[in-house]
């Protein structure tokens, strides 16, 4: 009987796997294949015509299944044809994938480490036309052979593309028989079979996954209960992130908006023509990231970059410029490390905190953000402090040892706001770009707005029709307005702040507080005896800021039994005795975490989407959070398609290079509408 059932299966599964017929010159087609995990692997578009004629922009999108209707995907790459080279700019491509610019009739699309989040199915598209209907293919991961005697390939489907399609036409003969063979001869020996295994086992199997007992998981979630949040309730969010964004850009009502629509008078925008080398200093309120980025021909280049970590007397200290002279300091010694002081070197500084700009080269820090405290910057013109600490080092007014002969060539010309920064580094390349969002430490978003939309800047005649909003959106709920969907670990968590009652939407979603907020819940948990059963109060699980987000993302990407890597992490907090089922559990409280974080991203962005008013809008995301959770994309993106189904059409897009290379731009629009003819030398 056993025979008979697998010969079956075996019959079932190959009926279902046959594909459509194909045609030698018909709709666009993929090959993929299977591939062993850590290993390297390819994906070939094939679009059976010459890519560079078509002129239109190349796409590749990733499913989870075999593409049925409604599926979800996640946009791989995205090659914008550029007019003035003549070519596909495959600069757009999400991360731990590669893709060459030499393009003829296919795209090939390189995976130099293949993991399981990976496989899925794939589709290549010709954009915005649907005249060529494209393929799916399939790529599948298999275990490493040493890890495993029989390695099976991993995949969200058991379609198989190879099979011949002569085999379609006896589907309708043969399907029949072996339904009447199923149901007849196998059913009852499979129902006998599961209840004996029933029996000795002495509880049912309701999933391949390991549940939680059932009075766990029903207090379990219950005690989760506040952090899921329905479509009614997102719902009502858009509509307060909606006013209150409306009330940042309206002149009349921004004093009082928590959301400050501030325009970061990026007035001239990177038209491709800019050259030069440019140093962008990227502040982040811990660590100083110093990039060297070269523009010409309408290339980019990243030539030199360095991290440095910034000093606990920098932070305290009590003269205002201690942090800029700090951060003069280490501009020096890049410029001298890497033999750079006879270059001329346009600066701008990143900063990833709220900023009021009165103008370009006027930017006010309005308050620190994400447990940062640096002490006497606050209210103060960034750009200035910058420009007089280099200036003072070159006047070397300070005993130093130090020689700053190799700031002689540098000159600040912009601060840029860490949204901005991340929009521009696609914005120029890509049309209809219109939002930019950073998921990281903090949250924040950007949009493009006309002029006459935003009342809080006084164009001139001679400025564009667009500006770039800074929405600060992080800031949400300053006023109490999301006090209905905040937990009772959120008020907790803001308590213990060093900001209490800011940055209230930024503390529900950023990576700077995601860990803390699990551990919060995780403590909860253990003092009601849900969890942790013979965990002492005095565990490091106990003590704030032991459970980093860095932990509770491997926590997430730890996808099977026994949750090794989760086993390990809390090791690592010192818990010592913990069971299965508290591993389960651990995991079930980072995926309500990240998931409620997913999803009020997903809002926002929803919210900026509607407030364009466009058939179809580029955004523009980046953050390490985003980057790096295994399913934040997928959450976000499915959520926010509910949002704004079927009005509007989205697209998600990550640079491939940082968002130093679009402050590097905005310097060079700037000075080129300063000095067009030397820029464009």
């Amino acid at each position: 009987m056993l025979l008979v059932v697998a010969m079956t299966a075996r019959m079932l599964l190959l009926f279902n796997a046959i594909p459509l017929a194909q045609t030698a010159d018909g709709p666009i087609t993929c090959k993929a294949g299977t591939f062993t995990y850590g290993e390297p692997a390819s994906i070939d578009c094939n679009f059976r015509t010459n890519i560079t004629a078509s002129k239109l922009d190349l796409s590749m999108t990733k499913y989870l299944s075999n593409a049925p209707k409604g599926d979800i995907g996640k946009d791989v790459l995205l090659c914008p044809w550029d007019k003035e080279q003549k070519t596909h700019d495959c600069s757009i491509v999400m991360a731990n994938y590669t893709v060459d610019n030499i393009l003829t009739d296919h795209l090939m699309v390189r995976i130099p480490a293949v993991n399981f989040q990976q496989a899925g199915w794939y589709k290549c598209y010709f954009v915005p036309t649907e005249e060529f209907q494209p393929q799916a293919c399939e790529l599948l991961v298999q275990e490493r052979p040493e890890s495993t005697s029989t390695a099976k390939p991993r995949t969200t489907s058991t379609a198989n593309t190879d099979e011949p399609e002569e085999s379609q036409a006896v589907l309708p003969i043969v399907l029949p028989c072996v339904i009447v063979v199923l149901v007849v001869v196998c059913i009852p020996g499979l129902v006998l079979l599961m209840r004996r295994r029933r029996a000795n086992r002495g509880h049912s199997d309701e999933s391949s996954q390991p549940m939680l007992p059932v009075v766990n998981r029903r207090k379990l979630e219950e005690f989760l209960e506040d952090f899921q949040l329905d479509m009614q309730t997102l719902r009502k969010l858009m509509k307060l992130m909606k006013q209150e964004i409306s009330k940042g850009v309206d002149e009349a009502t921004s004093t009082e908006a928590v959301t400050k629509a501030f325009p970061p008078f990026v007035s001239h925008l990177p038209n491709g023509t800019e050259n030069g080398e440019f140093l962008v200093l990227d502040f982040d309120g811990d660590h100083l990231k110093a990039v060297l980025v070269k523009l010409q021909d309408r290339r980019v280049s990243v030539m030199e970059s360095e991290r440095y970590t910034i000093s606990s007397d920098s932070k305290t200290g009590e003269a205002k410029n201690q942090l800029f002279y700090f951060i003069a300091d280490c501009t020096n010694q890049f410029v001298k490390g890497f033999d750079l002081s006879e270059n001329i070197l346009h600066i701008a500084l990143i900063v990833a905190f709220p900023c009021k700009y009165d103008g370009p080269q006027t930017v006010r820090l309005v308050k620190w953000t994400k447990e940062i405290n640096h002490q006497g910057v606050v209210g103060e013109d960034l750009h200035s402090l910058l420009r007089e600490a280099l200036t003072e080092r070159r006047k070397k007014k300070w005993a130093t040892p130090i020689r700053f002969d190799n700031l002689r060539k540098v000159e600040v010309v912009a601060v840029v706001n860490d949204a901005a920064g991340t929009f521009m580094s696609v914005a120029d390349k890509v049309p209809n770009c219109k939002i930019g969002l950073i998921v990281g430490n903090g949250l924040n978003a950007c949009y493009v707005k006309d002029l006459t939309h935003v009342e809080t800047d006084s164009p001139e005649d001679d400025k564009p029709h667009e500006i770039i909003v800074n929405t600060e959106l992080g800031a949400l709920g300053e006023n109490g307005c999301l006090d209905f969907c905040r937990t009772a670990y959120d008020k907790l968590l803001d308590k213990q702040s060093n900001f209490h009652e800011s940055q209230v939407l930024e503390k529900m979603v950023g990576g700077r507080y995601i860990g803390e907020l699990v551990r919060l819940v995780l403590e909860g948990l253990t003092r009601e005896g849900l969890l942790f059963r013979s965990v002492p109060s005095r565990d490091a699980l106990f003590k704030r800021d032991s459970f980093s987000t860095e932990l509770v993302l491997k926590v997430e990407n730890d996808t099977e039994e026994p949750y090794k890597q989760t086993a390990d992490t809390l090791n690592a907090l010192g818990v010592k005795h913990f069971s299965q089922e508290d591993l389960q559990t651990v995991r079930h409280v980072c995926k309500a975490v990240f998931e409620r974080a997913a999803f009020l991203t997903a809002t926002s962005l929803a919210t900026l989407i509607k407030r364009i008013k466009q058939p179809e809008v580029i955004v523009v995301v980046d953050g390490y959070l985003y980057r790096r959770h295994p399913r934040f994309h997928d959450l976000m993106y499915s959520k926010t398609l509910e949002l704004v189904k079927p009005e509007l059409k989205f697209y998600l897009v990550s640079p491939r290079y940082e968002r130093s290379i679009g402050a590097a731009r905005i310097v060079a629009a700037s000075l080129r509408s300063r000095n067009p003819q030397t820029m464009n030398a």
